[in-house]
């Protein structure tokens, strides 16, 4: 009976999800704006702003983060790349910080990293222009844990496991730290600030960097995967708000969802109101608090002597909570229960539980322990020891179908999101916002990590020196490197981009393939992206094998089909040719449009310099042209 109750309830949820969405109708970039800094006339260091973000100022605005983008001095967008991203609070650990970060069963956060300002603080949290480049070293350091530090005595593959594991959860924590400033962003096709496309390339560049393979991804499966990424988060916040709305009513409780960090769809708060009647007669609801993670509040006796924070807020005849600006309404006392985050895949994730300041600390401390002790000091492995990782994963799975949430990274993310987003809150009661800061303080485990407060303080430093490394030329030099390797990597076969990868990693990044220096450089590179970017376009055209008019505009493809016609004749890459030959010959057969057709016939000739095929495709596309002219008269008569 329970659990027949509970299914009902998560497909109520997901039922109301898909009708109607969460209610806080927040239109991204109401908080955040762009600034624009040139270099040298041919790219731009653009700069995510936060209004009033900073608690003890109001009115101070904020420097997040910063993208490089690569305009090649003109004002097309097609040929625009954003090459380079800084999360300016990010800044390299002190030594001590990393020689803690080795000891195992150390969990304790300590505190601001070595200075605020200096360019050895000023590392890219991303390369964008060579996302594929951290793979080889990450696999050659799982080698060498694997190999080398494993078979070794004890405490060093204690600490080396340890250190490594702080280590990626530090790098992911500031990928998801400036995943959530991006998402709130705006964007546009002003000069001044990145277009939506490009916005969804970063955000799914940094989110593919938390996985092993994700450089590997293209240019356009990137830009696809972000628009995937946004809609995924979306529909998990539509379920969730709606989710944790029906648990708390079905409990007696009250749900109201948290601005934090003009973030009004990403938590949501659960009250519980004073001298309230308790849940309704039916079910039992053991299995709706198991969900929320909480005791149930009605047979606590310390709510009673309650020395905590207490509201007074306004309800309507409904018994739904009023805003605080609203006068008209019941009054009613309320005390804070938990603070959820609504982007947990599976449920409303509790982050913040003010009546027992330890509890999520001890279930993060367990698990981490549990798999330092196995990975660490006993030493099983997933090769020799399987049995154990599937027996733990099939435990994880149980015990997350009835309401825990086992996905330590997942509920990592949300922990970044949260301390991100309640750094740079202005809008929050500050007594609640207080007592949220110093509960999600308790949750910092790791020795690399460092306070959101410290961060703030050295976004303008890091901003300022950035500004000008873009003024004194600095950040030209970098680009122009980043530059010539692209034009080096351009058609590059799979397997010279593998040997060129290799000597990467085996000179420790001294050795980087790139094109001479040469005044044409930005002319190739313009013609390059280009041809990128219209083989990207026509393979997506391609990849459902239908008729492509059907869902794509003929004029469109036949610019892009022209474009290619006109570019690829300069292009001295055997490989891109055969690819784009390829895509236009599918082209070619797909279509029912005699002008496209002939389009591509006249392409294809360009590339394999067939006179006979160049003559036919020309007069294949007079023929066709001159058909498009008579249509219009035929039809007057």
């Amino acid at each position: 009976m329970r659990r027949t109750f509970c299914s009902l309830l998560f497909a109520s949820a997901l039922l109301t999800a898909q009708i109607a969405p969460p209610g806080g109708g927040y239109q991204p970039g109401a908080g955040y704006y762009w600034v624009s800094t040139p270099v040298a006339n041919s790219a731009q260091l653009l700069t995510l702003v936060c209004k009033s973000c900073t608690v003890d100022t109001p009115t101070h605005d904020v420097p997040v983060v910063s993208l490089l983008r690569d305009t090649l001095g003109d004002s097309e967008r097609e040929n625009d790349r954003v090459m380079f991203v800084w999360l300016l609070g990010y800044s390299r650990q002190r030594i001590g910080q990393r020689l803690l970060a080795a000891v195992p069963f150390f969990y304790w956060r300590m505190g601001a990293p070595g200075g605020d300002s200096g360019t050895k603080d000023l590392t890219p949290l991303m390369d964008l222009s060579a996302p594929a480049r951290p793979i080889l070293p990450e696999l050659g350091r799982n080698l060498l844990q694997w190999t080398l530090l494993d078979p070794l005595t004890r405490p060093v593959r204690a600490s080396s496991r340890a250190y490594r594991a702080n280590a990626a959860d530090d790098e992911r924590l500031h990928l998801e730290e400036a995943i959530s400033y991006l998402e709130q962003a705006p964007s546009g096709d002003s000069a001044a600030e990145p277009t939506s496309a490009q916005l969804d390339v970063v955000i799914a560049r940094l989110t593919l960097r938390k996985q092993l393979l994700g450089g590997l991804v293209g240019q356009r499966q990137a830009e696809q995967r972000g628009k995937e990424e946004r809609f995924e988060r979306e529909r998990i916040r539509s379920r969730n708000w709606e989710l944790l709305r029906q648990c708390a009513e079905k409990t007696g409780l009250l749900f109201e969802p948290l601005r934090i960090g003009d973030q009004d769809e990403d938590f949501a708060v659960v009250w519980f109101p004073v001298g309230g009647s308790g849940p309704e007669p039916g079910p039992s609801t053991n299995l709706i608090w198991k969900i929320l993670n909480l005791r149930n509040p009605w047979s606590d006796d310390r709510l009673d002597n309650w020395h905590g924070p207490r509201f007074t807020r306004a309800i309507d005849a409904n018994g739904a909570l009023l805003a605080p600006e609203a006068g008209a309404g019941t009054p009613v006392t309320l005390i804070p229960l938990g603070v959820y985050s609504l982007n947990y895949p599976r449920m409303p994730l509790l982050l913040v539980d003010f009546r027992d300041k330890l509890h999520l600390k001890r279930h993060e401390l367990t698990q981490r322990t549990v798999n330092q002790i196995a990975n660490g000091l006993i030493g099983v492995s997933h090769f020799a020891n399987w049995y154990y990782f599937a027996g733990a994963d099939v435990y994880d799975f149980v015990v997350s179908r009835h309401g825990a949430a086992m996905d330590q990274p997942a509920r990592h993310d949300c922990y970044s999101q949260f301390r991100a987003a309640l750094a740079v809150d202005k809008s929050v009661d500050p007594q609640l916002r207080s007592e949220m800061q110093k509960r999600v303080d308790s949750l910092a485990v790791n020795p690399l990590e460092s306070s959101p407060q410290d961060e703030l303080r050295s976004m303008e430093a890091h901003y300022s020196e950035l500004q000008a490394e873009a003024n004194d030329g600095r950040l030209l030099q970098k680009l122009q490197l980043a530059r010539r390797a692209e034009l080096a990597d351009f058609g590059r076969s799979a397997q010279g981009r593998s040997v060129d990868a290799l000597l990467h990693v085996a000179s420790i990044g001294l050795y980087t393939r790139r094109a001479g220096e040469n005044p044409d450089n930005i002319l190739a590179l313009d013609r390059e992206r280009r041809v990128t970017s219209n083989l990207d376009f026509l393979d997506q055209v391609l990849r459902p094998g239908t008729q492509p008019e059907v869902a794509f505009d003929a004029q469109t493809m036949a610019t892009s089909v022209n474009e290619l016609s006109a570019l690829l004749p300069e292009v001295k890459s055997q490989t891109v040719k055969r690819h784009a030959a390829a895509t236009l010959s599918r082209l070619r057969q797909l279509t029912k449009d005699q002008s496209l057709q002939a389009d591509c016939a006249f392409a294809i000739a360009g590339i394999t310099g067939t006179v006979e095929g160049s003559r036919t495709g020309i007069a294949a596309s007079a023929r066709s042209a001159s058909l498009n002219y008579l249509a219009p008269l035929d039809r007057q008569k």
